[in-house]
Formats: structure tokens, C-alpha cells, sequence
């Protein structure tokens, strides 16, 4: 039995296809113009953090999280969900 390649869509298939969204745990890919891609799993701070998919993640969580309380790579998932990129695309897309 082989195993199927998942729900990998990158931004752009993303723009072609409206109504396909990736699945948590699977990888996106963010790309712009003049930029290097940024890739990431979906839904993979939720897991670690333990808070189930379609909950906010608590205030408390989220600030130990941005301190390193849960080890540098979910610090750097959480840097990247609250301040970085995803960020600057959710305040962006909540003004349109």
C-alpha cells in the first residue's frame, strides 16, 4: 500500500482552486515575488500546545509559548503565528 501524497496546495493552486484549503498537518507554502517561500504545517501549534483545532488558543498558552516555556521550536512557530508573517496577513486581510 503506498502512501498518498496529502493536501500539500501552495498559495497559488490555493488561488486557482477557492474552494481548497490544506488540512491541519499538512504543508503550505507562502509565496511572494523577490521572496524566499515560506513553508509551514498547518494546525502544528495547535497540536503542540495541546488545544484543539477551531478553539483560540488561550491568552496564558499563547504568552508561554512566545517566552520558549515549550522548547525553541514552538517558539519560533509562535513568533511566526502571532508577530510575523501570518500575522501581517490576517491584520491585512482584516482590513479588505
Amino acid at each position: 500500500m503506498t502512501k498518498k501524497a496529502g493536501p500539500f496546495i501552495t498559495s497559488a493552486r490555493a488561488k486557482k482552486m477557492p474552494g481548497k484549503t490544506v488540512r491541519p498537518g499538512g504543508t503550505q507554502v507562502i509565496r511572494a515575488a523577490g521572496k524566499k517561500p515560506l513553508t509551514f504545517k498547518k494546525g502544528a501549534l495547535h497540536a503542540a500546545l495541546n488545544v484543539p483545532q477551531g478553539e483560540t488558543i488561550p491568552a496564558s498558552k499563547k504568552a508561554a509559548a512566545l517566552r520558549g516555556d515549550y522548547g525553541p521550536k514552538i517558539k519560533k512557530q509562535a513568533v511566526f503565528a502571532f508577530k510575523g508573517a501570518l500575522a501581517a496577513g490576517r491584520k491585512t486581510a482584516k482590513r479588505k
